[in-house]
């Protein structure tokens, strides 16, 4: 039995450091030491401020290391009838198929983890794949829907993690081309160095059927700010399809004539499982996948920086943030 370091949140804006017992291993399941948790900007925001409704992250006192559900780790022992996975890997993984992830030792199932190769590379880096695996989800479900995107002009609406997770696996496809829209010129920058072969910036006032007119239409856009601006620009901008990857939690108006007169799609595609994650692991060993430019900040797992980091992600400065719980 293994001792595990986890953060705790007891009631919102209060959280410690605590120290939990992980059992050992069942037959399906993996011990892994985790080697850094990253940070979703709005679980992490919504646990802390205080919760919403039934979601996860929204009951208190929470178990030890939820909000989290993104990680990377290094497995350390496993069950009689794991396959697939060895003592020694390097896995990532999701929120689901086991304790939550802002720990020090977690038990998975194993056949929810996806095996990786960093090599060279940083692996605390891939504790962000998750997310990866969400956007190759959701875009996965237009690919499909939409009879693949070559030569179709596609727009991503937000450059913020899921965003630019969006651009890397569009460019992969591929698009013919794919253009960044967001209010923040050093995003789109990033977004330029990870595939994007244009950028607009969005006057944080402005009005979307003015940039609409400026920028022309799309035959397909991935809405990932989950603001009702974005998606008031997404309805003005869209030929053929709406991609929601992420989800906006506040009403908003939509010009229903462009609807009638384009018969534009909206996908609402739901969550990934262990298929897609596995999917993202494979195009990160082949290196094709870079989560290392959308690291904004690690910290130790210090209740001071991680509170600070919440505040730090509500203001709007951290695309990713992760919590390092070991080295390699």
């Amino acid at each position: 039995m293994a001792m595990a370091r986890a953060i705790q949140f007891l009631a919102p804006g209060e959280v410690k450091l605590v120290e939990v017992d992980t059992a050992d291993p069942s037959p399906t399941q993996a011990l892994v030491r985790m080697l850094a948790s990253s940070c979703c900007n709005y679980p992490e925001l919504r646990s802390f401020r205080g919760g919403s409704a039934d979601e996860y992250g929204s009951k208190y006192p929470m178990a030890p290391g939820e909000p989290g559900h993104e990680g990377v780790g290094v497995v350390e022992s496993i069950g009689a009838e794991v396959q697939g996975v060895a003592v020694g890997d390097v896995v990532v993984m999701t929120g689901h198929g086991g304790d939550p992830t802002h720990r020090s030792h977690l038990l998975r199932e194993a056949d929810a983890l996806g095996v990786i190769h960093p090599g060279e590379r940083d692996p605390s880096a891939a504790s962000i794949l998750e997310m990866f695996g969400c956007a190759y989800h959701c875009v996965r479900v237009g690919w499909r829907e939409q009879g693949g995107f070559d030569d179709a002009r596609v727009a991503v609406i937000g450059v913020g993690a899921i965003g630019l997770c969006s651009v890397q696996l569009l460019r992969l496809w591929p698009a013919a081309e794919v253009v960044a829209f967001d209010t923040q010129a050093e995003k789109l920058a990033l977004a330029g160095r990870l595939g994007a072969t244009g950028t607009v910036l969005v006057p944080t006032d402005g009005d979307a059927a003015a940039v609409a007119k400026e920028a022309g239409e799309f035959d397909i856009v991935a809405e990932c700010s989950g603001h009702p601006s974005g998606h008031r620009l997404a309805n003005a901008i869209a030929r053929r399809a709406v991609i929601n990857v992420s989800r906006c939690r506040q009403p908003f108006e939509v010009n229903q004539d462009r609807w009638f007169v384009r018969q534009t799609t909206i996908y609402n595609p739901g969550v990934l499982g262990s298929v897609e994650l596995k999917a993202v692991a494979n195009l990160y060993n082949r290196g094709l996948l870079d989560p290392e430019p959308m690291i904004s900040r690690r910290i130790a797992p210090e209740v001071g920086r991680y509170v600070e980091t919440i505040e730090a992600i509500g203001r709007g400065e951290i695309i990713k943030a992760l919590i390092q719980w070991s080295d390699a």
